[in-house]
């Protein structure tokens, strides 16, 4: 019977999200998520020991589904290409938090914790995306691949947030065309050195 019980427990993460839907991060309370999901402290206190662990676990959440596809999926893509899907795929994984997401996004003007928490999801979101695409990592132009892409993904996230139509065309569309941006971009980084100085050693190509 207790494992019965313990099997239909709803989610701390999905409870925790409708709660700051409704209250806000700074009206959390792990003590009403305790008893709103019939577990005992402790156990609430071994997914968030802190608040703050709620936006950690729900990177984390996201993370796997973004990243829940075979590589081999991905062989037959272009960068840009594995970039859409990969995007899409963590945009698609956040809509169950959206109402969540979206106080946290207005509390996050006010609260600059909240936005030094993100940035440092985003670098770790950054790094699995530049790996997966295929960017590499050293050289000038992966040094502007990354703060590049945090701008492209941060526009989409915020398009998205108030993106309520069925097949989230106005998502796509920003995701579209700020990714043909940093291709043309990357382009032109790679080419830049060879236009203006020709006699100077040939540029790093730009990551594939």
């Amino acid at each position: 019977m207790a494992k019965r019980s313990a099997a239909t427990k709803p989610d701390l993460l999905d409870l925790a999200f409708q709660q700051i839907a409704e209250e806000g991060l700074a009206g959390f309370s792990r003590v009403a998520l305790a008893r709103g999901s019939g577990r005992r402290l402790g156990e609430v206190y071994e997914e968030f020991p802190r608040r703050s662990a709620v936006l950690a676990a729900l990177g984390r959440r996201i993370d796997r589904a973004m990243l829940a596809i075979d590589p081999a999926e991905l062989d037959g893509m272009s960068v840009r290409e594995r970039l859409f899907e990969l995007i899409m795929r963590r945009l698609e994984a956040m809509a169950p938090y959206r109402a969540g997401l979206r106080r946290l996004a207005r509390e996050s003007r006010r609260e600059p914790g909240l936005l030094l928490q993100s940035l440092c999801n985003l670098d770790r979101l950054v790094g699995w995306l530049m790996e997966a695409a295929g960017i590499r990592r050293g050289g000038a132009l992966a040094l502007l691949a990354g703060p590049a892409l945090i701008a492209v993904y941060v526009r989409a996230f915020n398009v998205w947030l108030t993106d309520d139509s069925p097949d989230l065309a106005r998502t796509l569309a920003a995701l579209d065309r700020d990714l043909d941006r940093l291709e043309r971009l990357a382009g032109w980084v790679s080419r830049r050195p060879a236009t203006r100085r020709p006699a100077a050693p040939a540029a790093e190509p730009a990551g594939s």
